[in-house]
């Protein structure tokens, strides 16, 4: 069997904003359909992380690389952002478009394919996260849950190479938390090569191959999550994991 290839990898980057310090030498690989889920306390860093490996934001040292290509540098930026989708907290769905056409924009514009070939790709994506008697509805008009599965779905329209999902279940009722774990586990076990920063210990332990414990800024601690939670080492993981557990 070939080896799986490091999709991304981010090697000693730091970030700060003024005088703070946010990420403090983080390295970190994913490769090819690997679940990396990262945890840790608020404001340990850990969505900033996220927006550095999509271009959001830019390292204050270091490098990220995606597919082999460093991510910042105006030529290669477009193709991460194409090839990497993102989840947010909140859905960022467009309030004046169904949700059908939510779905069809990006790989019209991005992707150039024809309105027909992008609404059929919607309607496929819609049944499979449980919403295609939704597809005529706007955004406001469905849960949190729905619209969150909807988000989702858009990321999934453009067949990206990567999905980015940084806390995707927080803003969100507790009976609805369980709808979108379940898309995103379906997600996981199709293939998807996944990053997932959530609170989540449950899907962590479950669907992630790999969990990393961030704490103000450093990677404190990085394991299978029978490492992470059954054979933990460090004590501020235990210290973590007491609370949230």
């Amino acid at each position: 069997m070939p080896e799986t290839k490091n999709l991304i990898e981010i090697k000693h980057i730091s970030k700060k904003f003024g005088d703070l310090t946010v990420l403090k030498d983080i390295s970190l690989k994913v490769k090819e359909k690997e679940v990396v889920v990262i945890i840790g306390p608020s404001g340990s860093g850990k969505s900033t992380l996220l927006r550095c490996i999509n271009g959001l934001e830019t390292p204050t040292s270091g490098a990220i690389f995606f597919d082999g290509l460093e991510v910042n540098g105006e030529k290669n930026i477009n193709y991460v952002r194409t090839e990497v989708g993102m989840v947010f907290q909140r859905f960022n769905l467009f309030p004046h478009m169904t949700v059908l056409q939510n779905l069809m924009l990006a790989p019209m514009k991005v992707r150039k394919i024809s309105s027909d070939e992008a609404k059929e790709r919607g309607m496929l994506l819609l049944k499979k996260v449980g919403l295609a008697d939704k597809a005529d509805y706007k955004p406001a008009q469905l849960s949190g849950g729905q619209q969150q599965r909807v988000a989702i779905a858009r990321a999934l329209a453009m067949k990206p190479k990567a999905l980015l999902f940084d806390e995707p279940t927080s803003a969100l009722d507790p009976e609805m938390v369980h709808e979108v774990l379940d898309v995103m586990k379906e997600v996981a076990e199709e293939g998807m090569t996944m990053v997932v920063v959530t609170h989540e210990m449950g899907f962590a332990r479950e669907v992630g191959s790999r969990v990393v414990f961030i704490d103000q800024g450093v990677t404190v601690e990085e394991g299978t999550p029978e490492d992470v939670f059954n054979h933990t080492k460090e004590d501020r993981t235990k210290e973590f994991l007491s609370q949230v557990l």
